[in-house]
């Protein structure tokens, strides 16, 4: 009699464990979501929001998040709502005051890209998955985008850039530099990882990888494989993020290893420096000065544009000139729809201390470690508002994790947060390892 009440306990548990992997795989998947969104889908777009810029990768995340709803798997965090809902009803009110006409449908759209930010995957504890998930994403992206390069003098370019070249233009998002040369009058391609819309954002991909994987498993084998992808990209935004980062990351936790590191990189790159052209990446420093340049177009222009239509009239300099209304002006002065640019000229300082001050409030309480909130925040500031890119780092890698995979707060490096022996600096070395 015992025994006919065992099976029917076991059974009834494995059931249930079976539902809760089940459940857990879900939840992984949901979270995991932006990220291959906005990575292996990023060039893909259909009519008409393509010809507009617009990928599928924005509808991809927003309906994940339906899916999401609708199962169950995902809640609101209620601090990031208030927020939001300030955010946007400062922004509206600003519209609603303005004396020329603005474009509901940019409005609806910054709606549309920041409600996923207000939500969380409840009951997860994924945070060093999705992050060892993510570097390796990024470690197929680096070898895709050293084979391009390597391959560039044997091999007919249009196989190494197939959706450029073989996709119709209706379904591929435009207004990008999807294959762009290394210079000016040059032959030579820079990476771009096959799938990802520019140069640029694959160098930042790999910058955020270095940071997160230094932040973890720091092999070197790995860290290597993405110095030399980024180099072949020949984009200086990945730089920036890294110039950026990995000084606090060293400082703060005294990794003098990794200048030894940084060292021998340099040691072994010098062989190879005409080889992978070197100088052509140390030369995009002087793009800044070039109002031709994407250097310019991108980092600089804005700031005339400021001087030539903001500072001078105070309700502008406050309100900005509406929703949409940068795309009008922004050829005045070649400058490129940064976010920084695009918000202070649209909704003013006003507006923008309400929009940088939500999307500084949802980094600020992520359980992701700092360093790496700051790579995937300084990719934020290097893109449109619009562009799905940033907003698939932030929402798979900050936001949707609903706690901390080391309990408690989040940390400042991740996995550099262990005490090591002060006296031993070769100790911080990152370990050989693939």
């Amino acid at each position: 009699m015992a025994n006919a009440f065992v099976a029917p306990t076991v059974a009834i548990g494995a059931s249930t464990g079976g539902a809760k992997s089940t459940a857990s795989a879900a939840r992984f998947a949901l979270l995991a979501t932006p990220l291959v969104s906005v990575t292996f889908l990023s060039k893909f777009g259909f009519p008409p929001f393509g010809a507009q810029g617009l990928g599928v990768s924005l509808f991809v995340m927003l309906a994940a998040l339906l899916i999401g709803s609708i199962a169950g798997h995902v809640s609101i965090e209620p601090r990031r709502l208030t927020l939001y809902f300030l955010m946007i009803g400062s922004l509206g009110l600003m519209q609603i005051l303005q004396p020329n006409s603005f474009s509901p449908t940019s409005l609806l759209l910054l709606v549309a890209v920041h409600l996923p930010y207000v939500f969380t995957v409840p009951q997860s504890d994924d945070g060093e998955r999705i992050i060892k998930f993510f570097i390796q994403i990024a470690t197929v992206f680096a070898l895709l985008g050293i084979v391009q390069f390597g391959l560039m003098r044997v091999v007919d370019v249009r196989y190494l850039f197939p959706i450029e070249n073989f996709v119709p233009n209706t379904l591929i998002v435009q207004h990008f530099n999807h294959q762009a040369v290394t210079e000016y009058g040059s032959h030579d391609y820079r990476a771009n990882g096959v799938f990802l819309l520019e140069p640029s954002f694959f160098s930042q991909l790999l910058a955020v990888a270095i940071v997160a994987e230094l932040g973890t498993l720091a092999r070197l084998a790995r860290l290597a494989l993405f110095g030399l992808a980024l180099l072949v990209s020949y984009s200086g935004t990945g730089i920036i993020v890294l110039a950026i980062c990995l000084p606090l990351g060293i400082v703060a936790q005294r990794r003098w290893g990794l200048l030894l590191v940084g060292l021998c990189a340099l040691v072994v790159l010098i062989p190879l420096q005409e080889y992978l052209h070197v100088d052509r990446l140390l030369s995009r420093v002087g793009e800044f000065g070039s109002s031709r340049s994407s250097g310019y177009y991108r980092f600089v222009g804005g700031f005339y544009l400021f001087d030539h239509f903001l500072w001078d009239d105070l309700w502008r300099t406050l309100f900005g000139y509406g929703a949409g209304s940068f795309t009008t002006y922004a050829s005045h002065d070649a400058a490129g729809e940064m976010a920084l640019f695009k918000i202070v000229f649209e909704f003013g300082i006003l507006g923008a201390v309400a929009y940088f001050g939500f999307l500084f409030a949802c980094l600020l309480y992520s359980p992701a470690p700092r360093l790496l909130t700051l790579a995937v925040g300084i990719t934020y500031l290097l893109s449109g508002i619009y562009i799905p890119f940033a907003h698939g780092l932030v929402l798979s890698l900050l936001l949707w994790n609903s706690t901390n995979a080391q309990g408690g707060g989040a940390e400042w490096l991740g996995g550099w947060n262990r005490k090591q022996p002060l006296g031993n600096s070769l100790a911080l070395v990152p370990r050989v390892g693939s």
